[in-house]
């Protein structure tokens, strides 16, 4: 509209002149100057508009890029286990400082497409002809082509972020990164590999931050493998590491939220190990940092996610020791908090998830208490998110086993109260996914060919 305005102007204008330049040379070549400079202008307002629209469409697809980077990272671990782990303490924020850098990049001159921007990125790194321009930045398309292919791969991540690693063996947070993909791919000796060369690394410059992140990290490889007793003595180390950087900065809030975690650490363990007094005192402390964090950052959700489900924990340790009041107060704590979430991120099926959860852990401490259909009621509005999430995400296998675990507990309860007849519906919901469960298991052998032959074929395609 600006453009069309200063044409019409500049046509105008020009009239004006007409009177007493018709005809003269002089006339003619202002009238083409004039044309030609409102042209200009147009053409220009046009161009920046299209840059605009199109970084604001980059910025949206990046954005869309790390929420479902955030999705892959909260799946189950390779190894599963009672003992889950996230990659947290600065992984997710390295990943999607990679997928940012391939967004202003490669991504942006594949107009956003991710095959073909990962397509480039192995064309370079073959150096089909232009192995001349990288320029030193083999690592850095490395960690590129990584980070876009964790959205779809934790494999092919893994290789790339390994290689990157190779040409970068002395770069800290690579070997973090290495090291998180290698644990969630179960390839427990690499990731223990990884984090004891990011902590040499570490000692070597003297970054506390690297050493108890990557302390943590190495008792994550150690829960993994079953050594409780030594990968308990490495949390508690990790918490000795943060503790000493908090005390000349005791307000740094990222270092706050990662003592929150040590504190969970520790009391998963204490909790596996039947020690129930020291696991709720550690979630205890966990919760007070955490709620001061929360209190100063209410906008942050993965802050109000961590206080909610630090409620949980507590709940779960007081159901155990009995304190079903206790359990139940702190178990709506964390159900308010994570309603609030769900109606904030309404489109989040991760948010929706935890809102589920959130329901049948109160359900759970309900039914507990004896209060059968109040417990059913809570039930019934977890199953009814669940079942719409499991039948979106089909693929997500540990949310299947824990809709049938749901299943089985309305069921009991139900045919408890004396309705057998939506007894018997749950129960065969239950047992029908637990039996393709068991066919998926019966599988893996063919499954494991026929994905040795997909990787075969995309070698031939497009060689890495």
């Amino acid at each position: 509209m600006r453009a069309g305005w200063l044409s019409v102007y500049a046509v105008n204008l020009l009239e004006g002149f007409i009177p007493w330049i018709t005809g003269s040379t002089a006339g003619l070549a202002l009238g083409g100057i004039l044309a030609g400079g409102a042209a200009l202008v147009a053409y220009t307002s046009l161009r920046r508009r299209t840059r605009a629209r199109r970084a604001e469409e980059m910025r949206s697809a990046t954005l869309r890029l790390k929420e479902h980077l955030r999705s892959r990272l909260a799946e189950e671990p390779a190894f599963g286990g009672a003992h889950s782990f996230a990659p947290t303490l600065g992984a997710r924020e390295a990943f999607e400082g990679d997928i940012d850098a391939a967004a202003a990049s490669v991504l942006a001159e594949a107009g956003g497409r991710r095959g073909k921007a990962k397509q480039m990125l192995r064309h370079r790194l073959n150096g089909n002809g232009s192995r001349h321009s990288l320029n030193g930045s083999e690592a850095v398309y490395w960690r590129q082509l990584g980070a876009l292919s964790l959205l779809d791969s934790t494999q092919d991540a893994l290789a790339a972020y390994a290689r990157a690693a190779d040409l970068s063996p002395d770069d800290a947070q690579l070997q973090m990164l290495l090291g998180v993909l290698a644990l969630r791919s179960g390839r427990l000796e690499t990731a223990e590999n990884a984090f004891r060369r990011q902590l040499l690394l570490a000692e070597r410059t003297k970054d506390e931050e690297a050493r108890y992140r990557g302390t943590t990290m190495l008792g994550d490889v150690l829960v993994a493998k079953g050594a409780v007793d030594e990968a308990l003595a490495t949390y508690e180390q990790a918490q000795r590491t943060i503790l000493g950087l908090l005390e000349p900065a005791p307000q740094t809030a990222r270092w706050q939220r990662d003592l929150s975690m040590t504190h969970d650490r520790i009391g998963d363990l204490l909790l596996s190990k039947g020690e129930a007094a020291l696991a709720l005192e550690s979630y205890r402390a966990s919760l007070a940092v955490v709620k001061t964090l929360a209190e100063a950052h209410p906008l942050d959700a993965d802050l109000q996610r961590d206080l909610s489900i630090g409620y949980e924990r507590i709940a779960e340790v007081l159901e155990k020791q009995g304190d079903l009041d206790g359990a139940l107060a702190n178990a709506r704590d964390g159900l308010a908090i994570a309603t609030s979430l769900a109606e904030r991120f309404d489109k989040g099926a991760d948010w929706q998830w935890d809102l589920s959860v959130s329901l049948d852990r109160v359900g759970d401490v309900l039914a507990a208490k004896g209060k059968g259909r109040e417990a059913l009621g809570h039930y019934a509005k977890s199953l009814a998110i669940a079942e719409v999430l499991v039948e979106r995400s089909p693929a997500n296998v540990g949310w299947q086993r824990d809709l049938a675990a749901s299943y089985l507990k309305t069921g009991l309860l139900e045919a408890t109260d004396g309705d057998e007849a939506r007894a018997r519906e749950h129960l065969e919901k239950g047992r029908a996914i637990i039996r393709r469960l068991v066919r998926i298991a019966a599988h893996q052998a063919q499954w494991r060919a026929d994905l040795a032959r997909f990787e075969e074929a995309l070698r031939t395609v497009s060689p890495a």
